[in-house]
């Protein structure tokens, strides 16, 4: 099912990702990551598909020790969690690009009608009635829009503070799970203490790596379109008020 979901996702994306009408810096850029962020997610995920039966334990232990010892070592989700942030990824990015139609397309009702007003004026009511005008490009002029730069730099905060937390998650939570290939385990219901070994740590690891490369490329260029967005419509718009003013 994951497979045809993915298969299924990856035609949409080249088609949204192939418009041209570009109406705000980096939009195909961020429509590229989700597509990637989407197949890497599914890649990374298969060594662990079948963690359960990776775990092994020496000795004469029963079926529900091994599922406690388990248990215990994988106390919190991984596959789970990797899903949820590429889910938070695809929500910020989605309520972003709303938004920003939601406003294009105001824009572009408001030239309409202005320029039918123009046309009105002017008294050609017969180019009106055979030739409606109706821009196809706009974009989105962060200059006089403040509270839609606001919105802008939000997102990539958002994605930055999410990326930051799921960086933490994989480094310090995820990595350590299989750091090592043989551990001890001792519960109180069956004290042991048992050797367990998990199968394929390094493909594992591999896994986890690929995700935290993915995850700092993210916030590297969430960081780069933040610093770039106010220095070049914030900085630079309040200095250009200065001098005129001057």
């Amino acid at each position: 099912m994951a497979a045809a979901a993915v298969a299924g996702l990856i035609p949409v994306f080249h088609s949204v990702a192939g418009d041209k009408s570009s109406y705000y810096i980096g939009r195909q850029l961020w429509f590229g990551f989700i597509a990637v962020y989407g197949v890497v997610v599914y890649v990374v995920r298969i060594p662990w598909a079948l963690i359960h039966k990776d775990f092994w334990c020496h000795g004469n232990i029963t079926y529900p020790c091994l599922v406690e010892c388990f248990e215990k070592r994988f106390s919190s989700p991984v596959v789970g969690t990797w899903y949820f942030f590429f889910f938070l990824f695809l929500a910020f990015f989605f309520l972003m690009e709303f938004f920003m139609a939601q406003i294009r397309h105001k824009q572009i009702k408001a030239k309409s009608v202005e320029s039918l007003a123009n046309e009105v004026e002017e008294g050609s009511m017969v180019a009106i009635q055979e030739n409606i005008p109706c821009p196809k490009k706009s974009i989105l002029n962060f200059h006089r829009e403040k509270m839609l730069l606001l919105l802008y730099l939000l997102y990539f905060l958002l994605q930055v503070g999410s990326q930051g937390v799921f960086l933490f998650l994989l480094m310090f939570q995820h990595l350590p799970l299989v750091s090592k290939a043989v551990i001890q385990c001792s519960t109180t219901s069956c004290p042991g203490p048992y050797l367990c070994l998990i199968r394929g740590t390094m493909e594992k690891q591999m896994s986890i790596y690929t995700l935290v490369t993915l995850s700092g490329m993210i916030v590297l260029f969430c960081s780069g379109f933040f610093l770039y967005s106010i220095h070049h419509y914030l900085l630079k718009g309040l200095s250009g008020a200065k001098f005129w003013v001057d």
